[in-house]
Formats: C-alpha cells, sequence, structure tokens
C-alpha cells in the first residue's frame, strides 16, 4: 500500500541533504545550487495537505527534512522561495561537511499520522481525487509486481510504527484517528493476503480505466481536467500488460464473469461516453490527441476483455470462499468485532424473520402505485424537499450546512445504478454540486420492461431517505466538517451504509410519509434486500453456500425477482463485506437504545444522531462508548 505506486514528483526531487532551521547560517554556495531546483516539488506534496493538519508538519524527501507551521500551504510563492534562500543558508545543505546537532526528537503521532497518510494517498491517486485532491489527476498506481511487494511492505511497516504508539496517552480524537489508520491498513493487508484482490480479482485494476473523474464535475476548465485525463490515460497504458501478468489461475468464476462485464463497460463507456463529454473542447490539437490515446486505452479495456475470456475462463472455478476463519477476520478487520459465525448469524436471522413477517402481513394489504417515467424527476424532487423539512421540523438530526442537492436523470455514462447521490470530496475546494440521480428506463426496452424497472412509491420513498435525507448526503455533510484529515477521509462500510440504512427505518418510525402505507411496505422491501445480504455473505463464505443457493434464499426469503437474486447472489462472491448494511443499522439501533436506558427522559433523537455523525464514520464498535460518554456529558 505504502511507497511510490509511481514515482510522485517529490520523491523524484529528493535530495541527500538536510534542512534544520536551527543550525547556524555557514556553507551557503554549494547549498543553494542544490536546493534551488527543489522548490517547486515541495509545493506538490504541500498540495495534498489539508488544514486539519498538524500544527507541526512533517515533509520528507528521502534524507531532506523540512518542518513547517500548519500554515505554510497557504504561502505566497515569493514568500516560499524566501524561506528556502534562508534554509539555504544552512550548513546540512552543504555537500561534503557534517555538523553535529540535537538529536532528533522521537516522532510524535501527529507527525507519524501525517507520514502514513500522506503515502496512503500517494499509493491511492483516484481515492484522493475523489476526495478533492487534484494534484493527484493524472497519475495512476504502479502494479509492476515488485512496486506491489514494496508499498504492502511498507504498509506493514506503518502498522508497526502505528500500533506501537500507547492510545493511553492520546487525546480522543487522536486515538480515532490511529484507530481508523490501523483498521484501514488491516482491512487492506486482508484484501491481499486472504483475497488475494492482485491475483483473482480482474476488477482491482479497474481505476485504470476509470476516466470519469475529469469529466463528472467542472472543478477546473474542461482544457485543464482534459489534460489530466491525457496523462492518466496515458499512464494507465503502460499498467495494463502489469495487472494482467498479476492475475494467476484459477480465478474465480464469479468474480471472473463480472470482470469481464466490467471491461466490456469501459471499452463502451471510453468510446461512446468520453468523446460525447469532450464536445465542447476547443484546442483541436489536444481533442485529437486524446481521441487516439482514448482509442488506445479502450482497444486495452478489449485486450482485458479477450485474454479474461480465452486465457483465464476455461479454469475458472468456484474457489470464492474465505472460510469460516476467514470470515470472522473479515469481521475483525472490517468491523472491529470478536464474534462467533453462530452469533453473527443469529443478529442476521432475526431481523430477516421479523421483517419478512411484518412484510408478508402488509403486502396484502397495500398495493403499490408506480409513477410514469415522465413524472419521476419531479416526483423525487418533492420527496427530497418533504425529507429535508420532515427533518428540520421533527428535530431528527442537524443540518450542518445549506449546500443544496440537485434531483438529476443520471447521464449515460454513468447509469451502472438505478439511483445515487454524488457528492463532492471533503478537499474539494471548487464550487461543484451535489446531485441525486434517478435512472430513466432504456427507451428502446419493451413497455413491460421498461415499467417494471421504475421504482414504485414505496421503493420511491425508502431510496430517498437512504441517498439524501437523513441518508448518505446528510452524512456526508457531517463528515465534511469532521475535526482531522483521517476522520475526513476514511469511511466504514457499516457506518455509512448502516446510517442510510437505518434512516430508512427511523424515518418511517418517527412518522414521515404517515399517510402512505406503501411506505412501510417500501422500508421492509429494501430491509429483506440487506438482511439476505447479511446471511448469504456468511453462507457463501464459511458455510459451503453456492450462488445458485444464494439467489434462491434472496428469491423465495427476499422476495427478489430472479435476475436480481442472482445479482445479489454473485456481488457476494467478491463483496463478502455487503453485510455491513444491516449490520451498521443493527448497531446503531442497539447504541441508541443503550443511550435511551442510560438516559432516561433525558434522552433526545437529535443529541444522539448529532454526537454519532461528528466522529466522521468509523466502524460503530470504535465510538460507542464515546458516543455514550458524550451524550451522558450533554445530559447534566
Amino acid at each position: 500500500m505504502f511507497g511510490d505506486g509511481g514515482q510522485t514528483p517529490w520523491r523524484a526531487a529528493a535530495g541527500a541533504f538536510v534542512v534544520r532551521l536551527f543550525l547556524k547560517p555557514i556553507q551557503v554556495r554549494e547549498a543553494l545550487r542544490k536546493l534551488a531546483a527543489h522548490t517547486s516539488a515541495a509545493w506538490a506534496l504541500l498540495l495534498v495537505r489539508s488544514e486539519s493538519a498538524a500544527a507541526v508538519t512533517a515533509l520528507d524527501w528521502g534524507d531532506c527534512m523540512v518542518r513547517t507551521s500548519r500554515n505554510f500551504p497557504r504561502m505566497k510563492a515569493r514568500s516560499f522561495v524566501a524561506l528556502f534562500s534562508l534554509c539555504l543558508a544552512l550548513p546540512a545543505c552543504s555537500a561534503g561537511t557534517q555538523v553535529k546537532g540535537p538529536a532528533r526528537a522521537p516522532e510524535s503521532f501527529p507527525a507519524l499520522r501525517d507520514r502514513v497518510v500522506d503515502a496512503w494517498l500517494a499509493d491511492h491517486p483516484q481515492s484522493a481525487r475523489q476526495l478533492g485532491l487534484h494534484a493527484f489527476d493524472g497519475v495512476v498506481p504502479d502494479f509492476r509486481k515488485a512496486a506491489i511487494d514494496a508499498r504492502l511492505s511498507r504498509a506493514r511497516k506503518a502498522r508497526e510504527e502505528l500500533a506501537a504508539v500507547p492510545p493511553a496517552g492520546l487525546s480522543a480524537d487522536d486515538s480515532l484517528d490511529r484507530a481508523l489508520l490501523l483498521q484501514e491498513l488491516d482491512l487492506e493487508l486482508f484484501e491481499v493476503d486472504e483475497m488475494h484482490v492482485f491475483q483473482k480479482a480482474p476488477q482491482t485494476y479497474e481505476e485504470l480505466f476509470a476516466v470519469n473523474d475529469y469529466l463528472d464535475r467542472d472543478y477546473a476548465p474542461l482544457e485543464v481536467r482534459a489534460r489530466k485525463l491525457l496523462a492518466h490515460e496515458k499512464a494507465a497504458l503502460g499498467q495494463v500488460a502489469h495487472a494482467l501478468a498479476n492475475l494467476s489461475r484459477p480465478v474465480p468464476r464469479p468474480v471472473l464473469e463480472t470482470g469481464i462485464h466490467i471491461y466490456k463497460g469501459y471499452v463502451r463507456y471510453l468510446r461512446e461516453d468520453v468523446p460525447k463529454q469532450l464536445q465542447k473542447l476547443t484546442d483541436v490539437a489536444l481533442l485529437a490527441e486524446i481521441t487516439q490515446t482514448n482509442e488506445k486505452l479502450a482497444r486495452e479495456a478489449e485486450t482485458m476483455v479477450e485474454r479474461l475470456r480465452v486465457d483465464y475462463l476455461p479454469s475458472a472455478d468456484q474457489s470464492f470462499a474465505l472460510g469460516e476463519a476467514g470470515f470472522r477476520k473479515l469481521l475483525e478487520v472490517q468491523e472491529g468485532l470478536h464474534l462467533s459465525l453462530d452469533e453473527f448469524l443469529r443478529l442476521g436471522e432475526a431481523d430477516l424473520e421479523a421483517n419478512r413477517r411484518a412484510y408478508e402481513a402488509l403486502r396484502s394489504k397495500v398495493t403499490p402505485t408506480r409513477t410514469t417515467a415522465e413524472e419521476l424527476l419531479a416526483e423525487a424532487t418533492k420527496l427530497v424537499d418533504a425529507a429535508r423539512a420532515f427533518v428540520v421540523e421533527e428535530d431528527i438530526v442537524t443540518i450542518p450546512s445549506q449546500e443544496p442537492i440537485l434531483v438529476k436523470e443520471t447521464p449515460p455514462f454513468m447509469r451502472w445504478n438505478s439511483a445515487f447521490q454524488d457528492a463532492p470530496g471533503p478537499f474539494e475546494t471548487a464550487r461543484v454540486p451535489s446531485f441525486f440521480y434517478i435512472t430513466m428506463p432504456d427507451p428502446s426496452w419493451p413497455k413491460a420492461e421498461q415499467e417494471a424497472y421504475l421504482p414504485w412509491r414505496g421503493q420511491l420513498i425508502s431510496i430517498t431517505t437512504h441517498e439524501v435525507w437523513p441518508g448518505h448526503f446528510l452524512q456526508g455533510l457531517w463528515q465534511n466538517r469532521s475535526p482531522t484529515r483521517v476522520q475526513k477521509m476514511f469511511t466504514s462500510y457499516s457506518f455509512r451504509e448502516g446510517w442510510a440504512h437505518y434512516g430508512e427505518q427511523m424515518m418511517i418510525d418517527e412518522g414521515f410519509a404517515a399517510n402512505e402505507p406503501e411506505a412501510r411496505l417500501g422500508q421492509l422491501s429494501d430491509a429483506l434486500l440487506r438482511d439476505c445480504r447479511y446471511v448469504v455473505a456468511a453462507g457463501l463464505h464459511a458455510k459451503g453456500m453456492t450462488v445458485e443457493q444464494a439467489a434462491e434464499r434472496f428469491e423465495k426469503e427476499c422476495f427478489q425477482d430472479p435476475a436480481t437474486a442472482r445479482e445479489q447472489a454473485v456481488r457476494g462472491t467478491f463483496d463478502p463485506g455487503y453485510f455491513a448494511y444491516t449490520l451498521g443499522k443493527l448497531q446503531i439501533l442497539a447504541l441508541r437504545e443503550e443511550a435511551k436506558r442510560r438516559l432516561g427522559k433525558r434522552f433526545s433523537l437529535r443529541k444522539f444522531h448529532d454526537t454519532l455523525l461528528a466522529h466522521g464514520a468509523p466502524p460503530i464498535a470504535l465510538v460507542r462508548e464515546r458516543v455514550l460518554a458524550e451524550m451522558e456529558a450533554i445530559a447534566k
């Protein structure tokens, strides 16, 4: 994970000298020649620093250490050069002279945290871009085996360093940051060591073809984004061969077939959607170069499809299961939970049974109503407004900013889901909008198929509460104002999806759409889908369940249509953590009940939600006791 992941400019610029501001100014001239060329490289690293970085920041350029104040990234260029001119006067910058200074103090936790996070960002350029850090535009990971091995070695080293920090001496937020970083490292190492994602999951390499980050939002002028897209595509062309070389036979068939489907989609995306989005580019020469490079990348996506089909499909098998020990370890590294398989399943089966009974009791009494395609966007807009108003009027949870979200039809190049919210990352500085995308049925489909695709009213209510108010969008607004960079960046699967899924049920329980019986039916329908994911994840990976058996359970016990049942069963083979929706919901409900028990009449639903959302999106186990303590302090 940690390492060069492609040589970064600030690493390439590293010099074999040390700058320390406490040394006496001697022997300037040789240092001046050596250091002056490196000022621009420093800016590349400084761009990734957020305002929440520690007061003292360490920038490690090989052997060159510069310590700066937290306001340093905002210094003007001339001030930056002036500071470096001062640094050039220091003896440690000169070649061939060793001047002894005070011994370096042990690294503080803030410095270690920043070093680990900076390395993570360098190794995950796509994630960095999605967080709003455009210093990583045009960068792709290095998928050569040696580079992967090096970064994983550094990840293990980083984990050792973090684990060696005694949490007892840290502030509450520093302690949470340490735990979040350890969890992120453990989960990624689990994916490498237990799931073998580089060898057994072709979709691991799809970010090479994912250039939508440059096109989905107007965070910069089109020409600027187009040049970064071109740099990305050129870099990606050099990595596809390494990706294929990393794969090893046999690849699990469900995972392989999904990978083939994904790369077929990228062929279409690159050839059909990217050119359309670049139509307004006025630089003719740039457009011509992008067109040529983009077609080369589309052909590489075709190569991925063909190689997977011809070289790997004949030997594909069903070896996707983690095994019971592996599944329990996933629970530990993803959720911080130590549960037996029986305990885990008992929770999910109980929720499934309760929701199934409630659904069956209500289904015969409610006739779902479908909105027409022509009315769907307008109805979704009304629901978004109504849900927000309900949250405010009923004092459900504080809305921390007035940022709007716009309801919009899903663009053709993003039609992989029926409905989803898409918001800018926490470090995005451009004023770009957030969207609640609704995917319309394809007009070329048969009429009956189009009508079946449209959500019925109860489903649309559930989708809106999950995606927007009080679901993902609201949770994202809270996370963006988290107190630390780590808490802004890292999101637990179970917190994010658990909060949104909890929101569906909580809103109906509190009276939203109370005059529409199908609102509860829609909530129960979605709950059953997530319940089946929960129990099927354990079945597929720890109980010997087949994909066919999993699909049957989705269809018969959770009332999914055959196509959806099969799709959901296959997803479980490569996404074993998709139990997170139900698990997170159950954890939040349990935490809420414990807070009610402790506080009695002093309990406030809004204060509970605000307290829970104030720490980013960590696994519930990491903040449970802190939330309870803060609730008790607030209630005094």
